[in-house]
């Protein structure tokens, strides 16, 4: 009887002293984390950009980004001041290097070459490199109005924390020719939770 004791003492060493009492505490600290994720991937994260006029263009207008399940996002866009019958090409921009550094919109200062426009090129260290080109880039009705929408699919977390990065729109007449990467409007992406 005494070696039948020792060997439910050893048996009981082995299995790291796992009995029903802390089987219950390990399922309790399961349930609290889990759940709550469970729950979180189904809730969308919803977004708001408030688009603020660049070169003296007077567009101006909102967007509405939306990520669901962690793997679809959705962006609206609504601005007026646009040229009419042109592309307005647009874009989710974000300054990438870890760790990621806030995007922000260029002010007249970052016109380097004195021109009178801030071109793409002296906006990227302000906003950064393109994301997510927020296709397709439809043309604006004859009054100047885009209404876009668009749903993507992405890679959980791939343009995390989205609350760094910009809303860049495109596409201005310069001198007497239009060109569609100048940027017209700009935003920074508010978290709305």
């Amino acid at each position: 009887m005494k070696e039948y004791s020792s060997i439910l003492k050893s048996k009981k060493k082995i299995n790291g002293g796992l009995n029903m009492k802390n089987l219950a505490y390990i399922f309790m600290i399961f349930c609290a984390v889990s759940l709550p994720l469970a729950a979180a991937a189904g809730d969308p994260n919803e977004y708001m950009v408030n688009l603020e006029s660049l070169n003296d263009s007077g567009v101006t207008g909102t967007a509405w980004i939306t990520v669901t399940d962690g793997k679809y996002l959705t962006v609206e866009i609504e601005a007026t001041g646009l040229e009419p019958g042109k592309p307005h090409p647009q874009h989710i921009h974000g300054l990438n290097k870890p760790p990621a550094k806030n995007s922000t919109c260029p002010t007249p200062e970052a016109d380097a070459d004195g021109d009178g426009i801030v071109s793409v090129g002296e906006g990227l260290p302000y906003y950064g490199p393109i994301i997510l080109p927020l296709i397709p880039f439809d043309l604006v009705d004859e009054d100047g109005n885009l209404s876009y929408f668009g749903t993507f699919t992405i890679r959980p977390n791939e343009f995390q924390p989205l609350h760094k990065r910009t809303v860049v729109l495109h596409g201005l007449t310069v001198g007497d020719t239009y060109v569609p990467s100048t940027p017209v409007a700009c935003g920074e992406i508010i978290n709305l939770e």
